[in-house]
């Protein structure tokens, strides 16, 4: 009988751990539709590679389009369709790149465009 007791507070205790353990780790709520940050990253990082490329002195065509291909594979992974226009002007010491960025996930979209003017003195 003595045996008995001592297994059956061995499962109360452990069905109070695991109980405690539940209440005491607080839920994790992972939101699904991060449409305005990966829009905002995608953004930034399009401005940098063409910072990155004029400072480094290469074809920022190039390097753009390698970037397009990168993030629609990354962002295709994720659900999300993407579709980039871009017109690169260069003149003088300045290069201009007019962008047009559509960001499609689901019903929801978030849409810019902008010009990057960037003047590079060598």
């Amino acid at each position: 009988m003595k045996g008995q007791v001592f297994i059956l507070i061995a499962v109360m205790v452990l069905i109070a751990l695991i109980l405690l353990k539940n209440v005491i780790q607080p839920p994790v709520i992972k939101s699904e539709n991060h449409l305005i940050e990966n829009f905002m990253n995608l953004k930034n990082e399009l401005i940098r590679t063409v910072d990155i490329s004029l400072l480094n002195n290469e074809d920022v065509s190039a390097n753009l389009n390698t970037f397009v291909s990168f993030s629609k594979e990354i962002l295709g992974n994720r659900s999300y369709d993407e579709n980039i226009v871009f017109n690169v002007i260069s003149y003088y010491n300045t290069t201009e790149v007019h962008v047009n960025i559509t960001l499609v996930q689901g019903n929801s979209f978030m849409e810019d465009n902008f010009i990057i003017n960037r003047t590079v003195y060598s």
